[in-house]
């Protein structure tokens, strides 16, 4: 099978004990990571490509990646860096907010001389988000890997995954997500962030928008909570899914574990990139985020193929 390659953050996600509380369990977390353990649990092969702390943080991150299957060759120690922190705030809807401790992490100095053509093969996946895109090296090593993948016909994921207080204004923020965008072969975005980026409340005017600055995507997946996802191709033909019901603990990782679905249907080769072609995909996701959502913390939520095939 080929493999998905997920570029920037790993970090640890301190998640209070209930709504409100001051006591709190380290887990960890990160989009990328959590996306490759997305797709690890379900069997396929994930690799994350970034940089860690040679701390006592950075060590355990690495070891909790491999017990869960995830491949870690590709990772780059920093000893001279800090492991990124962020402070969860669970509301009791099971939402949440992120309070992040950044001051010059190791995994925002990943260097674009790391970035080896050779990562890529057709068929395999790169996959990444926004947290890693302000000026930095890893901004830099990302863009290369995506021109890297493209050129050897590895498709290109890009999750939008707006977090405002990481950017010095939003401006900034949108300029990076428009410098990203063409090089996408999928989208992911929250309804919120549709509208954010485009500026346009319908959502069908924002996707139009959005096609026109991501030139070569095929997919965007529109999610939207408990209201469910849409998928739209470049006719803005679109299909949507309702969200399944579920117990909600924690929504932390719900976006991750749908992206990481589909993704791993496509290293499967169960699904294209097409609205038909993504169907089953689609549908698979959208039972995998009602598991995930009924557990606390990211990565270690990841439900097994076996626990979202028994989700009807």
């Amino acid at each position: 099978m080929p493999k998905l390659v997920s570029m920037g953050d790993c970090i640890v996600d301190f998640l209070p004990a209930e709504p409100g509380s001051m006591t709190y369990t380290g887990k960890m977390g990160g989009a990328p990571v959590n996306v490759c353990a997305a797709v690890a649990k379900l069997g396929g092969r994930a690799c994350f490509f970034g940089k860690l702390a040679d701390d006592a943080f950075g060590r355990r991150l690495k070891a909790e990646m491999e017990s869960l299957g995830i491949d870690t060759t590709l990772v780059v120690t920093d000893g001279g860096r800090k492991t990124g922190l962020a402070f969860v705030d669970l509301h009791p809807d099971g939402d949440r907010d992120f309070f992040f401790y950044r001051d010059l992490p190791a995994d925002s100095d990943l260097s674009p001389d790391d970035v080896r053509g050779d990562i890529f093969k057709k068929g395999d996946v790169l996959h990444f988000c926004s947290i890693s895109l302000p000026e930095s090296p890893t901004r830099h090593a990302i863009k290369k890997a995506a021109g890297c993948a493209r050129e050897r016909g590895a498709p290109v994921s890009f999750d939008v995954n707006v977090r405002l207080n990481l950017w010095k204004s939003e401006e900034d923020l949108k300029a990076a997500v428009r410098e990203f965008l063409p090089l996408a072969d999928v989208v992911k975005v929250t309804d919120e962030e549709l509208a954010f980026i485009t500026g346009l409340s319908d959502e069908s005017e924002g996707i139009k928008c959005l096609f026109e600055q991501a030139t070569e995507a095929k997919l965007i997946f529109v999610t939207k909570g408990e209201k469910g996802a849409t998928a739209y191709d470049r006719t803005i033909a679109k299909k949507h899914r309702p969200a399944l019901p579920a117990r909600v603990v924690d929504t932390t990782g719900a976006g991750d574990c749908f992206i990481g679905s589909v993704i791993y249907f496509l290293l499967a080769g169960k699904a294209d990139l097409t609205l038909e072609g993504a169907d089953s995909a689609f549908d698979f996701a959208a039972r995998a985020c009602a598991c995930v959502i009924s557990k606390k913390g990211g990565a270690p939520s990841m439900p097994s193929f076996e626990e979202v095939e028994k989700v009807k």
